[in-house]
């Protein structure tokens, strides 16, 4: 385990190196007691993880030492419990413009936070929040990237940094890290500054599939709808038959 401290920074001050870890997340909760507030931004790199954890329950599976599984420890105090989505919209904003500083491709935001290359995903995000009161007391913020890994297996729509540039030589996990926690850096003090309304419209910007007729399962029904947008409050907000409606994470399903 190597750790190592960065000045300036809020996300990535502290980073703590692990060869092999069940989950980033769960380590963080495991040893939680032994981080302080000040300690705010403590991230956590593995080379290899081998129970990463994704959304409804998934299994987010890499190969050792070809992708980011990192973890980040924060205390968003400022946020009150129905300001939790303003965190996720946070967050996929600064692994978006991270990305989009690599490809030239479309890159997007599906919600409600993996991030995709055309029509692959490259991204996943899992935050994992304690509440206490009507605040948020941490939030554990768990993010894996594709990078150097090519195959895939059982896997469609899946897709990494290294396939979408045709680079040669491996990227340098390490280094794409620091410049992943400077951009996670840069939306998370424009959270604390308050500036929740302009991240959901630029959430909204850059949101996959909007605006665009596709399949979706509703409660086991497959419907055609048009994604409109997602509200402050995270629901995904579809047309579906000339009306509107809203849902969340576990009412609907894409198909791809």
């Amino acid at each position: 385990m190597q750790n190592n401290t960065f000045s300036g920074l809020i996300i990535g001050q502290s980073l703590i190196t692990l060869e092999r870890v069940a989950s980033t997340n769960d380590y963080f909760k495991d040893n939680l007691s032994k981080f302080k507030p000040q300690d705010e931004g403590s991230a956590i790199l593995a080379v290899e993880q081998f129970a990463g954890k994704g959304q409804r329950g998934n299994i987010w599976t890499s190969e050792p030492g070809k992708n980011i599984t990192t973890s980040i420890l924060l205390y968003p105090h400022f946020l009150a419990i129905n300001q939790q989505f303003s965190l996720s919209c946070a967050i996929s904003l600064g692994i978006f413009n991270w990305i989009k500083t690599k490809t030239d491709q479309k890159v997007h935001i599906k919600w409600p936070n993996d991030i995709y290359v055309n029509d692959e995903k490259i991204a996943g995000i899992l935050i994992e929040n304690n509440i206490k009161g009507y605040q948020i007391a941490t939030s554990i913020i768990g993010i894996g990237i594709n990078v150097n890994q090519i195959n895939f297996e059982n896997s469609n729509h899946i897709t990494s940094l290294r396939s979408i540039t045709g680079v040669n030589e491996p990227y340098v996990i390490a280094d794409l890290a620091q410049e992943l926690y400077v951009f996670l850096d840069m939306e998370y003090k424009r959270l604390q500054n308050g500036d929740h309304e302009k991240q959901l419209i630029a959430y909204n910007q850059h949101l996959f599939r909007k605006d665009e007729w596709r399949k979706y399962k509703v409660h086991e029904e497959e419907m055609i709808g048009k994604i409109i947008e997602v509200h402050a409050n995270g629901l995904l907000q579809i047309e579906i038959e000339n009306e509107l409606n809203e849902f969340s994470l576990q009412e609907i399903r894409y198909i791809l």
